[in-house]
């Protein structure tokens, strides 16, 4: 290798501006080469072919990699090295390529996929989250191999009515722990601190559990970690395995298949590209799902184009508006009660709640233009000669007051859920 590292070095150094020359193994360029395409000999080398250069290869390689952004580099990796098992484009026909991480998928988004329209031609999607959360999990993963080589990972399972396998993340047969991972960026970290993991992602890996069962596996527990990506934070949830809660899930999926089969139409599970960032910046149906190029074109959000098409859908447009102003209200109020039950409440942890009230201060001092014209009145009626320069004066400036504010917080969800867990045992 460092040969032939060396000799794309010496090519590079006498490579001329203009279009490649495709060096041979001889040392001669392609195009010194006989035949119509100069595939043939070169007679001054003694060469028999033309034979492309390794090292001119590897030049190649070198020289486009210099002009490639990592994201593009991502991008090309998951272009010509997907798996063959998550090909879906030769499965036979009648198929649908649904698997278990579909549970937290539009099902709408899940019909684009599988059946689009015609005219339907996919918008650009963000993947740099998916990839980066791809390199973090792939790296997790290579290290929990060699901490504990016992284990199953990354395993293909079959769920009765789904066409596609499905892949699960790790597994212990040992204690018949089953693990999930996932990263979260600021909003799902912020999510999962308050709430927890969705009750889709927990239906997600209760389905992994159930496909292991059917092959004689024993499933005693389900556990769903998130990794944080901007810190590296880790936060592990955990639930008995429920067989019941799985066939619910499994009884969701098929029906999309059925409703697949049948040719129905699949209802949108999501709020559209106004208001969700799923729908936004992900979901690549969102340009012909919501109508977005039309709703432009007639001055109106993809939602009310696609959603409001008379003067009902208006009525009832306003009804929805109306009902959730006058519960914000409502909300706004009981805070405002809620506030004032806590003054003089000393600081502290109270159960799931975090209690703090910062005290008043003066913010940082600024301009104040009414002192200024009030300073240069006083100057108005000396004669010019006696006035001082602006540059003299110093501007006055002005600190207002900020009143302290009451802070509540909820203790993340997997301290509230190790404590309970704990307490269970």
């Amino acid at each position: 290798m460092t040969d032939l590292i060396q000799r794309a070095r010496e090519l590079d150094a006498r490579t001329p501006i203009g279009p490649r020359l495709l060096y041979c193994r001889c040392g001669a360029a392609r195009h010194q080469h006989r035949g119509a395409k100069h595939t043939g000999a070169h007679p001054p080398t003694d060469c028999r072919r033309y034979r492309r250069d390794p090292a001119d290869l590897l030049l190649e390689r070198a020289q486009d990699g210099a002009h490639q952004g990592l994201g593009q580099d991502l991008a090309t990796y998951d272009r010509t090295h997907r798996r063959t098992g998550h090909n879906r484009t030769n499965r036979p026909a009648g198929t649908w390529s649904i698997g278990a991480s579909d549970t937290a998928s539009c099902r709408r988004a899940i019909q684009y996929r599988e059946r689009p329209p015609v005219d339907y031609t996919p918008a650009p999607a963000d993947k740099r989250a998916a990839m980066a959360g791809t390199l973090i999990h792939d790296s997790a993963a290579a290290r929990r191999r060699a901490l504990y080589p016992w284990r199953l990972y990354e395993q293909p399972v079959i769920l009765p009515g789904l066409d596609r396998p499905s892949h699960f993340d790790e597994y212990d047969p040992i204690t018949g722990v089953l693990y999930d991972f996932k990263t979260a960026g600021d909003w799902k970290w912020a999510n999962v601190g308050d709430n927890g993991p969705p009750e889709a992602e927990w239906d997600q890996v209760q389905l992994y559990g159930f496909a292991l069962t059917m092959v004689g596996h024993a499933v005693r527990e389900v556990r769903i970690i998130y990794l944080e990506r901007k810190s590296g934070v880790d936060e592990e949830f955990a639930r008995p395995y429920d067989e019941a809660t799985a066939r619910r899930a499994l009884a969701r999926l098929t029906a999309i298949a059925t409703a697949l089969d049948v040719g129905a139409e699949l209802p949108r599970d999501r709020s559209g590209p106004s208001t969700d960032p799923i729908c936004k910046r992900f979901c690549p149906a969102r340009v012909h799902c919501w109508n977005m190029t039309e709703a432009e074109q007639a001055g109106r959000s993809p939602e009310s184009f696609t959603l409001v098409e008379d003067r009902a859908d208006i009525e009832w447009a306003l009804a929805e508006y109306d009902r959730h102003r006058a519960a914000k209200s409502a909300a706004a109020k009981q805070q405002e009660f809620a506030q004032v039950l806590l003054l003089g409440v000393p600081a502290g942890s109270y159960g799931e709640f975090e209690y703090d009230k910062t005290s008043d201060r003066l913010n940082d001092p600024e301009p104040d233009p009414v002192a200024r014209a009030l300073q240069l009145e006083e100057f108005w009626d000396y004669p010019a000669d006696q006035r001082p320069a602006l540059s003299e004066l110093d501007y006055p400036t002005k600190r207002k007051k900020v009143s302290g504010r009451t802070v509540v917080r909820r203790v993340r969800a997997a301290k509230r859920d190790k404590a309970r867990r704990e307490q269970g045992t």
